[in-house]
């Protein structure tokens, strides 16, 4: 676009511009300051600046390739991926057009064709011709796909509220005024423009008899109004949901880099004056800032487990709950005035529906971690005030005990390798592998299979492993997902120090939730190891034919992603891989599988108290499992194991429909 000469025939356009770009910006920046940089900089130091030109350079996928955008496209159900991200590189391609014919050509009228050369700014103008064409398109189907064929996930109070409506109406003026100043620049001036649509528009005009004064007129109240509607842009993204223009590079930028299920650890025990969060100042910067990074799309509550059975708990109503609470404090006079955010903005219940099973993580398209705020939150409720769910204090209260959850149990730690070819640690103390065995598979009956069944397999690959026994003590991790920071703590400090007595290396598991614990959080404590899930080991055993399944098992087995070894781990393919080693199992995938994976509905501590809702999380993934017509759900987790067993009998094929851990059909098939 051409700008016009000077404004009313009075003051130089580039004066105008430039003024009104300074106060639109100032005006920005100091609402951003205010509403948005001043809250997050009160929160606690979330330490991800470190490595920061890894960070930086590996956002770039993910902001200027809308990666995570384009990753939760499906062409058939969902395709607004697509219609975002020709919308995101509209907006980058046209501010690059305004820096070069707004801000450059007001000043000098040949800033363009020195930059860009005749040629290069006809080529320019084409592909802002497509675009422009194509933002219209894609703002049409959005319109009909977000009010009148109404995806799901768009059917929330928040996802139906006026600023999607006033952005995309914005926009499609933006690019109404875009073709209407070059087709009337070319009707008044009777010349050419670098916009072919604008030629041949500006060439039917002068065809059916504009005036030279009429098509100027129109030609600059055009070019005017795309600038005002560019300024006030700038002034109204800071005060909707659109701020997530400024959130999201910052929060992919702050990402979690290594395994994303890992929680902050609190140092400052003795220090801190509370534990967790239940106001602002308690929330770390990258949970804040999470609240402006939301676009509120939805996708989050759309795949959440606990969303999808009838609880309470959304996702997008947890950030967009912080981002309520944030606007409270910040409006607040003093810090007595702050309301707690648990009850005001996120409800009490909603914190434990969470299973952390990392879902909403997964889709989210701005780099958000939602249920990370609910662990802080929980950590209140718990050490603090405390409230806590019945089955969950009964837990915890086993856990401080006895050293494990399983009140009820009457098995030792000694119980499960009775008449086993197995040593501890005191006496097979050069053994390459610790076997972790996990208080469920220790404790409880139908578990104790998974490590008799790796005992027998490790054996026959001639593994020097040896177990702890009864020096074997809870991981912690179910007291940290319940919220008890200090129990786990407690519980890991003590077992680092037998690891770091035996001199243990390396840590072979069965459980993902033990796995996840010890490989990433422990290392916040000092404990380092090299751990290992049993079906990274035991696929690398087959690929080199130390193992070797012979015996045919003839079954169909729909394998279920552990989310702990899965969505938080990145394991996907070493299960996959031993269930493809067994001569006659057939591996068929659930509708909801890898990375799209269901919970089985244990997670979080799920595993110890009741859950609300109209159906049950494992239920749910039990239907799932039934409807691939397979004959056994293979798990490698013996929570999933648990959780899919109560699910198959409940729906009473239990006679028909098998729960099998991957290392029981394994050994099996070894003969």
């Amino acid at each position: 676009m051409v700008p016009p000469g000077e404004f009313l025939g009075i003051v130089p356009s580039w004066v105008i511009v430039y003024l009104a770009t300074l106060v639109c910006f100032g005006v920005a920046t100091a609402i951003l300051y205010v509403r948005m940089f001043r809250p997050i900089l009160s929160g606690r130091p979330s330490g991800r600046l470190d490595q920061l030109p890894r960070r930086i350079l590996g956002s770039f996928p993910y902001i200027f390739g809308q990666k995570k955008v384009l990753q939760s496209t499906d062409m058939v159900r969902d395709r607004a991926g697509v219609a975002h991200a020709i919308i995101f590189w509209g907006f980058l391609s046209f501010s690059l057009s305004y820096l070069i014919f707004i801000y450059g050509d007001s000043i000098n009228n040949q800033f363009s064709s020195s930059l860009l050369t005749e040629k290069g700014i006809k080529v320019f103008g084409a592909y802002l011709d497509i675009l422009s064409v194509s933002l219209l398109v894609v703002i049409l189907l959005a319109v009909l796909r977000r009010w009148v064929f109404t995806a799901n996930r768009l059917k929330f109070d928040l996802t139906q509220k006026s600023e999607a409506a006033i952005i995309l109406a914005l926009i499609a003026l933006l690019m109404v005024t875009t073709i209407l100043a070059e087709a009337f620049y070319v009707a008044a001036l009777n010349t050419h423009s670098h916009s072919f649509i604008g030629n041949v528009l500006g060439d039917w005009l002068l065809t059916i008899g504009i005036t030279d004064s009429s098509a100027t007129y129109i030609y600059e109240a055009s070019w005017w109004i795309h600038l005002a509607i560019i300024l006030g842009f700038s002034v109204y993204i800071p005060i909707s949901k659109h701020v997530h223009l400024v959130g999201a590079p910052l929060a992919f930028v702050t990402r979690q880099l290594g395994a994303r299920g890992t929680l902050t650890t609190i140092t400052d025990f003795e220090e801190a004056e509370s534990f967790g969060a239940s106001r602002m100042k308690d929330f770390n910067q990258k949970q804040l800032l999470d609240a402006f990074a939301c676009a509120v799309c939805g996708r989050c509550t759309d795949v959440c487990p606990a969303n999808l059975t009838g609880k309470i708990l959304s996702p997008m109503h947890v950030v967009q709950g912080m981002r309520s609470h944030i606007a409270d404090a910040t409006l607040a006079n003093s810090e007595k005035e702050i309301p707690s955010i648990i009850g005001s903005r996120i409800e009490r219940e909603a914190v434990w529906d969470c299973l952390t099973c990392g879902a909403c993580t997964e889709v989210c398209p701005v780099g958000n971690e939602p249920f990370h705020p609910l662990i802080d939150i929980r950590r209140h409720m718990v050490m603090e005030e405390p409230d806590i769910p019945e089955g969950a204090q009964s837990a915890l209260l086993s856990l401080e005990q006895r050293g494990h959850p399983w009140s009820g149990t009457t098995f030792t730690r000694e119980s499960w390798y009775e008449g086993l070819d197995v040593q501890t640690f005191s006496e097979n103390p050069e053994a390459e592998y610790l076997l972790w065995v996990g208080c469920t598979n220790a404790l409880e009956q139908r578990s104790q299979s998974i490590p008799r069944a790796m005992v027998g397999i490790l054996n026959r690959a001639e593994v020097n492993f040896a177990i702890l026994g009864p020096e074997e003590t809870c991981t912690g991790d179910p007291a940290r997902r319940m919220g008890n920071e200090y129990l786990y703590q407690m519980l890991a400090m003590q077992n680092i120090e037998t690891f770091n007595r035996y001199g243990v290396k390396k840590i072979l598991t069965s459980c993902p939730h033990c796995f996840n614990n010890i490989k990433n959080e422990y290392p916040h404590l000092g404990g380092s190891f090299e751990v290992l899930h049993y079906s990274e080991l035991i696929s690398d055993l087959i690929q080199q034919e130390i193992i070797k399944p012979v015996v045919e098992i003839k079954t169909k087995l729909a394998y279920h992603d552990s989310c702990y070894l899965g969505r938080q781990n990145g394991i996907y393919d070493a299960p996959r891989n031993v269930a493809k080693s067994i001569p006659g199992l057939e591996l068929i995938e659930m509708e909801k599988c890898r990375e799209n994976g269901f919970c089985c509905g244990a997670g979080g501590g799920h595993m110890w108290f009741e859950e609300g809702g109209s159906q049950r999380v494992n239920h749910a993934r039990t239907d799932q499992f039934l409807d691939t017509n397979a004959d056994t759900v293979g798990v490698s987790c013996p929570f999933c194991m648990q959780m899919m067993e109560e699910g198959v009998e409940s729906k009473g094929v239990s006679e028909s429909r098998k729960v099998k851990d991957l290392v029981e059909l394994l050994e099996e098939s070894l003969g």
